[in-house]
């Protein structure tokens, strides 16, 4: 059987699940949107239901499985509550089974109709187009990081691994990455991710912590108990992969694009905003491609992040998390064609932390493009043997 036959698919059983009662609805109704062994999108037709929705699939292989994606309910369910002009309202979650009986869990979000990926066309807007509307994500994030009343968090999240018992903090983290009780921890989390090569080590030190990496030109970090303790009080509410490719824009009136929608809340949950603003740094070249996005967007939510060193601490104890675990490496293809990406657009890192990349000076490079994404991947996968 070829290998695209084994991916997951909307089939009947699927369908009268989810949407009992509704005649006429077949797989042929449903546009598959992306699609692996164990996960699937797709949208409905307009004309088979009243609410044309957004349905994401993933096969349950444990407890641990369903939980995760009940807890993205959850946490779109919050973006919802704080932004409810842009982020899709949750339809439904629920089980159902495949036709062979393979166990499957499913979400029904809202369908944005009249949108588009802002990934699609920010290389064709002009320059006030494009700040307007990083202006606009920028104060999306500031209204999620103030939910307000905890109760109405905890009303929201009481099912999800967030909460142990109503008299405990909420946890650290998110689907996407685990949770944890507090920072130390959580950079330990994410050193554990790669323990097949990690690349560096996290030793106590008087109630603080150092992260030092293997290679020495990456170098090492120390956080103080102080430090530890002030990033635990800066928790907020993060979505945490705000890129071109999870932002809807709709034309307005006057012809320019406004954004409609925040979508993919996968990787949300609740961390220190150094966390989402360092992130861009480790993630440029790979989820996003666009030099000016990320720019923009890092100057504009620098007003965001507190000014206390703590916090530049931090956003290094991560990249050196993420430098050393790339290093070791070496024939990865997404490290290989992040490392080509970063060569061919001609940027370096700023010696000032926070700052992140910088275009190197007196550099002018083209508009990158999907296409140039590509000739890379296939450089890459030459230079390894795969092709």
């Amino acid at each position: 059987m070829a290998a695209e036959n084994r991916f997951l698919v909307p089939d009947e059983s699927i369908l009268s699940d989810i949407f009992p009662g509704v005649v006429g609805l077949k797989p042929s109704s449903c546009n598959v949107i992306s699609h692996t062994f164990d996960t699937c999108t797709f949208s409905v037709q307009v004309e088979v239901i009243l609410l044309p929705v957004i349905v994401r699939l993933e096969t349950e292989k444990s407890e641990t499985s369903k939980s995760r994606l009940a807890t993205v309910a959850a946490l779109t369910s919050l973006g919802h509550l704080q932004l409810g002009d842009i982020v899709p309202s949750i339809q439904q979650i629920g089980t159902t089974t495949t036709i062979d009986a393979k166990k499957i869990n499913y979400l029904v979000t809202e369908y944005l109709t009249g949108t588009i990926l802002l990934e699609d066309i920010w290389n064709t807007l002009d320059e006030t187009n494009q700040l307007e509307l990083v202006d606009s994500v920028v104060c999306a994030v500031d209204k999620l990081q103030k939910l307000g009343d905890i109760k109405n968090v905890y009303e929201h999240l009481g099912t999800t691994p967030y909460i142990s018992n109503d008299k405990t903090p909420l946890a650290i983290g998110g689907p996407g990455i685990g949770y944890f009780p507090d920072i130390k921890k959580f950079l330990e989390g994410i050193l554990q991710r790669n323990q097949k090569q990690p690349g560096c080590k996290l030793l106590g030190t008087d109630g603080g912590l150092s992260i030092e990496s293997e290679y020495d030109d990456i170098g090492q970090i120390d956080l103080s108990h102080s430090d530890l303790d002030e990033l635990q009080h800066c928790v907020v509410f993060c979505h945490n992969d705000l890129e071109p490719r999870n932002i809807l824009v709709r034309k307005s009136s006057s012809g320019k694009y406004e954004v409609a929608g925040v979508i993919d809340w996968e990787m949300a949950g609740f961390f220190p905003f150094a966390y989402e603003y360092g992130v861009k740094d480790t993630s440029l070249g790979c989820e996003n491609l666009y030099f000016s996005w990320y720019t923009m967007f890092k100057g504009k939510t620098s007003s965001l992040l507190p000014q206390t060193e703590c916090h530049t601490k931090f956003i290094k104890a991560v990249r050196i998390i993420e430098k050393s675990k790339k290093k070791a490496m070496s024939r990865n293809v997404g490290v290989r064609v992040q490392q080509k990406w970063i060569q061919r657009e001609k940027v370096e890192e700023s010696s000032d932390i926070r700052e992140g990349w910088i275009r190197k000076a007196g550099e002018k490079i083209q508009v990158f493009t999907k296409e140039d994404m590509q000739k890379l991947e296939n450089e890459v996968l030459k230079e390894l043997g795969y092709i």
